[in-house]
């Protein structure tokens, strides 16, 4: 090879060479080509003194569960891995820090305060999608008439005192459990009983909010069932006899409720009126119907409830009050059941 080609073929390589480390692709990313995870932060969580350390990454979200108590036992966080904690600028939380509330907000008037009051600093941090604050109480101190079941945790927000949605009580471990999104100052609260004023006895009627006739009638198998020894137990009286076909085509949706309802404490009572014990023995049997039928012969009841036509349906609470009065046949179950949820709890 001539001098000159060898010349121009060095200078060729040396400007490739040059070319190359000019290149415009980004710099590699520090751990990407070897799979390192991006750096982690601390966050500090300080309960009352109690201390621990938690990783989350540079976005806020947690990089393990988190479950940490105070020394003694009376208050408790915890979140699930990836759960978001962020300060009120939203960038990622360092620290929480739970102190007791020396100068904490009075009560509302309707709750007394159980316990202590704490404060969850900074104030204004919130997490995503939620962290379990858990508060620990003494028996000793609920108030008088207060019991454990009705303790709920609430947060002030600098104002007023609101009861936080979600609660979980553990009376055996004497604790209350609620979902915090943001940090303020909580607090277990305690319902105060208040005293019923006295209100007058209903008016006995047959119309929506009287209180129900009483009566006494005989079932087909002769037993004697009296109304106002049903007090306390929710009452559904049907009004019907077999000679009225809008009568006959709901009885199967009343055996249905009758079925699947007498276990929830609901009482049942299909009146026959004026029809003789054999013949509404021979149409239950017939349309095979074994719900209870009371036996109107002389119509006196129905007198009572001011029955003007058949089928009517009353739905009486457990005081006996008269919720709602239907004339005419239900179409369906389900719109027997939207009429129950007024009476059965």
């Amino acid at each position: 090879m001539s001098r000159v080609p060898r010349i121009i073929l060095l200078v060729t390589l040396a400007l490739g060479l040059v070319m190359t480390g000019c290149t415009s692709a980004p710099t590699p990313t520090p751990g990407a080509a070897t799979g390192e995870e991006l750096p982690s932060y601390q966050l500090e969580i300080n309960l009352l003194g109690e201390k621990d350390e938690f990783f989350i990454d540079n976005q806020g979200v947690l990089k393990s569960e988190v479950e940490i108590s105070s020394a003694d036992g009376r208050i408790s966080l915890s979140a699930d891995k990836a759960t978001t904690f962020l300060d009120r600028d939203g960038e990622p939380l360092n620290a929480i820090n739970a102190v007791i509330d020396s100068k904490p907000p009075l009560p509302p008037e309707d709750a007394y305060i159980v316990g202590l009051v704490y404060s969850l600093e900074p104030k204004g941090a919130t997490f995503d999608p939620w962290l379990l604050l858990t508060l620990s109480y003494e028996p000793e101190e609920l108030p008088e008439g207060v019991r454990g079941n009705d303790l709920y945790i609430a947060h002030h927000n600098g104002s007023d005192w609101s009861k936080l949605p979600y609660k979980r009580v553990d009376t055996n471990d004497h604790s209350v459990t609620t979902q915090i999104y943001h940090s303020t100052t909580f607090a277990i609260l305690g319902p105060k009983k208040v005293t019923p004023s006295a209100t007058p006895t209903p008016t006995q009627g047959a119309q929506v909010g009287n209180l129900a006739p009483d009566f006494q009638l005989n079932s087909l198998e002769g037993q004697t069932i009296s109304l106002s020894d049903l007090k306390g137990t929710p009452v559904l009286i049907n009004f019907w006899a077999t000679r009225c076909p809008p009568c006959v085509s709901e009885m199967p949706y009343l055996q249905e409720i009758y079925n699947e309802w007498s276990e929830t404490g609901l009482m049942l009572l299909a009146i026959n009126i004026g029809e003789s014990p054999t013949k509404v023995k021979e149409f239950l049997q017939g349309h095979n119907l074994s719900l209870p039928v009371l036996l109107d012969t002389k119509q006196l009841i129905a007198s009572k409830y001011e029955i003007g036509a058949i089928p009517t349906t009353f739905f009486i609470d457990k005081d006996g009050i008269i919720q709602e009065r239907i004339i005419g046949a239900f179409p369906n179950k389900a719109e027997i059941e939207k009429r129950l949820s007024k009476i059965v709890d």
